[in-house]
């Protein structure tokens, strides 16, 4: 009997991904049980937790409209983020799929060249350009548009503009790849037929990019969700969401066990985003 030659090469794959699989499951898996595990356990003050098990944290934190308005507020702010950064990416992603050889690469850089610079360093920077006295309120001051400088930041405006800023290239990414699979003889179809380009994007290209703005939502979404750098500088340690207050009960109150409940419910709703995302991406292959 022959070898099989598939079966040989499904179990390289396998041992070559197992160190990567390991070390996911340490840094990932592992420190995630922790968390789940102290959720379930009462705070006993300065770290300590007790040692019977019990939903009573999550039963606070399901039935306090306090933590449910920090909850709802979370998520108003990572949708908004998520509809900004769809309607900011869409003429970059455009413009890098269809460009060819050195003006792709060079777009491509000029999309990820803020990531090697600090996350820290990139908010800073958007201090001298969002402060009343910053760039944007002179702008709009000269033009005659505004009297009294607009308050851009150390609220959830600025939180707002800086996770935009800072996840902006996540979106245009996933867009790149997605509309590089359409094929540009479709849309000259549709143009040769009379339609205009903008009747051209939303009944061909945005279509058959679904999946890409899906995927990029996502990633958006849980990355605006579970953010603390962004939202504890330029909310300026005036706007509670999930992460700040969840700093808070870490670094400050030592409530370890109600701590892991708040990292628990953000952990559980990215994976349910993620789940209901990756459903609605294969149901058009199934229609197909």
């Amino acid at each position: 009997m022959m070898p099989d030659p598939g079966r040989g090469t499904a179990v390289w794959w396998f041992v070559a991904a197992l160190p990567a699989v390991l070390l996911l499951l340490l840094v990932f898996a592992f420190p995630f049980f922790i968390l789940a595990e102290n959720s379930l356990h009462l705070d006993e003050g300065l770290t300590r937790v007790s040692t019977e098990f019990t939903i009573a944290n999550y039963v606070t934190f399901l039935s306090d409209s306090f933590y449910l308005q920090i909850l709802m507020r979370t998520f108003g702010m990572a949708l908004a983020v998520v509809l900004a950064c769809a309607v900011l990416a869409y003429p970059v992603a455009y413009f890098v799929a269809r460009s060819n050889g050195t003006l792709r690469a060079c777009a491509i850089f000029f999309v990820i060249a803020p990531l090697l610079i600090s996350l820290v360093i990139r908010n800073l920077g958007l201090f001298p350009v969002l402060g009343e006295s910053g760039l944007v309120n002179a702008v709009l001051k000269s033009l005659g548009l505004i009297e009294e400088p607009l308050i851009l930041l150390n609220n959830m405006v600025g939180v707002q503009i800086g996770l935009i800023h800072a996840l902006l290239r996540l979106m245009i990414l996933s867009l790149v790849v997605a509309i590089q699979s359409v094929e540009y003889d479709i849309e000259l179809a549709a143009c040769s037929l009379g339609a205009s380009p903008l009747r051209v994007f939303f009944r061909v290209v945005l279509p058959l990019t679904r999946t890409g703005l899906l995927s990029g939502s996502v990633l958006v979404f849980t990355v605006a969700t579970s953010a603390y750098t962004t939202p504890v500088m330029m909310g300026g340690n005036r706007v509670l969401v999930m992460s700040t207050y969840l700093g808070k009960e870490m670094l400050s109150v030592l409530n370890y066990a109600f701590a892991a409940t708040c990292a628990v419910v953000l952990v559980a709703t990215s994976l349910l985003l993620a789940g209901l995302t990756f459903r609605g991406t294969e149901r058009p292959a199934a229609l197909a």
